[in-house]
């Protein structure tokens, strides 16, 4: 065996076992394998390079077993991210229900540019996560919204056009140092009662973490499929599409995602530093039930490592 039959096959073998590892939940959803799951699109680099290599070399290409095996290992790899992704809306944005869903990011402090970003959506609910009490006060004097309300134990808020008739960050929540990760708000639109729950849990690179990430989604989901009017979940949920944990959870909660095949390839992470620029993926989600999306799109960072997404949505 050459070596170039060698880079060949290991290639193919490593593809394989790749396409075993996200069809076998006893392994794909341990920590830290999990992991891998998050980022796919970035896994799938292996058999892409597997095929190109192939590609390249004259006499491997002309081996057609191993270039179809190589090809179909590739386009069974990619058809998740492809599926995430879609293709985006074009022509003009429909009217609807408009709402946002933003991690600010505590360092940036550029609240101006928040405002920008935020007017420039114009939503007319709004979620913001990691926002300070400082940026509570300025962004509630420099935001034209009449109803607003932050978790007190907590660093999320919602701000709304239309009246906020409650908001319970306690319930139903995982509490680590203190901190709560959601907060679940009754909305007083025109047609009706929105039930609106905003969600921030942290981000899964501790084994820590991932378990109390992993049990935010799992208080939320039953609270959230016994309510009976109509309802969205929004936030930074710190996974990516491709997570079993992403799917146990639309679908215990009876949800299912705006954000799914609108062109959005990524929310995170926009922060300028040099390792940043290769890892995106996106864990900003928009999910609902009563429903229909007429459109989303992922909005400007403008100074924060997240981009918003907002979503338009009309009640069926």
């Amino acid at each position: 065996m050459t070596l170039k039959q060698g880079i060949s096959h290991t290639a193919l073998l490593l593809s394989l076992c790749l396409y075993i590892f996200y069809l076998c939940p006893w392994v794909n959803r341990s920590f830290p394998l999990t992991l891998g799951m998050e980022f796919w699109p970035y896994v799938c680099v292996i058999p892409c390079l597997g095929l190109g290599f192939r590609l390249f070399h004259l006499d491997l290409r002309r081996q057609r077993l191993g270039l179809g095996l190589a090809s179909l290992l590739l386009a069974i790899s990619l058809a998740p991210w492809i599926q995430w992704l879609g293709l985006p809306s074009l022509g003009a944005q429909p009217s609807g229900l408009r709402v946002m869903s933003y991690n600010i990011w505590t360092q940036n402090q550029d609240y101006g540019a928040i405002q920008q970003s935020i007017q420039q959506e114009d939503p007319d609910i709004l979620f913001l996560t990691e926002i300070t009490k400082s940026a509570m006060r300025d962004l509630e004097n420099r935001l034209d919204y009449p109803y607003s309300q932050r978790s007190n134990r907590g660093s999320n808020a919602f701000f709304s056009r239309y009246p906020i008739l409650s908001a319970t960050p306690e319930y139903p929540n995982v509490t680590e140092h203190g901190l709560t990760f959601s907060l679940v708000t009754q909305i007083q639109t025109p047609q009706e009662v929105l039930t609106v729950v905003g969600i921030h849990p942290p981000i899964p690179l501790t084994r820590s973490s991932f378990a109390v990430r992993n049990q935010q989604f799992e208080r939320l989901a039953p609270f959230i499929q016994q309510v009976p009017n109509r309802v969205i979940v929004l936030g930074d949920f710190n996974t990516s599409p491709w997570s079993p944990y992403f799917d146990q959870f639309l679908q215990e909660a009876n949800l299912w995602s705006a954000t799914r095949g609108q062109g959005i390839w990524a929310t995170w992470s926009y922060e300028s530093s040099l390792p940043h620029w290769f890892a995106k993926i996106p864990i900003d989600h928009i999910t609902n039930r009563g429903f229909v999306c007429m459109d989303a799109w992922a909005g400007r960072a403008n100074g924060s490592d997240h981009r918003p997404v907002i979503a338009e949505l009309k009640p069926v």
